[in-house]
Parts: C-alpha cells; sequence; structure tokens
C-alpha cells in the first residue's frame, strides 16, 4: 500500500511540474514575486466606490487580483487601462479585479478620477491603510494575487502592463 502511495505522489508530481514550472516562469516574465507559503488570504470587509460593500472571503472560489493604488501615485495611474483591459476581458469569469484606494479621508479626487476615465472595474476604499497592512504591503501600486483556493500566490510591487499574453496565459492557467 505505501509503495502504491508513493507511486501515486510521484506520478502526480511528474504531471503537475511542468504546469508549475511554466507558471513561475511566467511570474518572472510579469515581474509577479511568487509567494512561497501560499497562506490563507486575509480577511476584510470595505466600502466601494463604485460597487456595494465587498467582503473578500466571499469572494473564495474567484481568482483576485486586488490593486492598491491612490491618484497621488503616478506609476499607479498609469498602469490603470491595462488593468481596465484585463477587467474587461475576464469578468464574465471567476475572476474578480478590485482596485483598492488608499486617499486619506476623502474619496471624491479618486472617484472623479475612476468617472472622468471612464474605469468600470470595482474601486474600493481604505483610507486608514488598514489593506495596506493586511498585505505587508509598503509601496504602491502594488498587485496581490490570489488563487481560487484563497491562497496568495503572488505579489507585484510597482506598475505593470496588465495587457499582455504573458499575464492573460497567467490567468487562463489559474481559471482552469
Amino acid at each position: 500500500m505505501m509503495r502504491k502511495s508513493i507511486i501515486l505522489i510521484a506520478i502526480l508530481l511528474l504531471f503537475s511540474l511542468p504546469a508549475f514550472s511554466q507558471e513561475r516562469g511566467l511570474y518572472s516574465k510579469i515581474g509577479i514575486q511568487p509567494v512561497r507559503d501560499n497562506f490563507q488570504t486575509p480577511d476584510f470587509s470595505l466600502e466601494g466606490l463604485n460597487v456595494k460593500r465587498v467582503q473578500l472571503s466571499v469572494l473564495k472560489g474567484n481568482v483576485i487580483f486586488l490593486n492598491f493604488w491612490a491618484t497621488w501615485c503616478d506609476p499607479c495611474k498609469d498602469e490603470m487601462p491595462s488593468m481596465e483591459t484585463l477587467y474587461q476581458r475576464y469578468k464574465e469569469k471567476d475572476f474578480i479585479l478590485l482596485a483598492i484606494s488608499v486617499e486619506e479621508k476623502n474619496p471624491e479626487p479618486a472617484r472623479r478620477f475612476i468617472q472622468n476615465r471612464r474605469y468600470r472595474f470595482p474601486v474600493l476604499l481604505d483610507p486608514a491603510g488598514k489593506t495596506l497592512d493586511l498585505f505587508e504591503v509598503h509601496r504602491i501600486p502594488a498587485t496581490v494575487i490570489i488563487d481560487k483556493k484563497g491562497r496568495i500566490i503572488g505579489k507585484a510591487i510597482g506598475p505593470r502592463d496588465w495587457n499582455s499574453p504573458e499575464v492573460f496565459s497567467l490567468i487562463d492557467q489559474m481559471l482552469q
């Protein structure tokens, strides 16, 4: 029985290594730091700018893309058009993109910015920056990627072009 278990495990590892290796290669091309421990995602509940209150734990079962930003952060604003493309491409699938505004106190600059550019992705408000601490984010823009099981699998610090074949390939793999 023990020998059969070992053989089964070896076969499973053999078949999962190519996908694992390919996914890690995509992380590198995109500039995502893999999170090795894949620890469970901390939960939070935030009011939305253009959506109702969102409780993160309710979204488990989806690939989740959390982006931390502010209107005073030019690199944050630079990556938003590609985030809109990503959102539009996957909004009908098990993919959730949430942009978390860490504007202090007044949500009006974020509201005007999102409305003026006609972004449709959900924006959450965290004026106290509590989610920054929860996800150990020390500078923005930052993006945290969470798998369907609710585990943090990667983090990107700094702006990215989210409208790329590598990003689409990674998300397609995660959605399978």
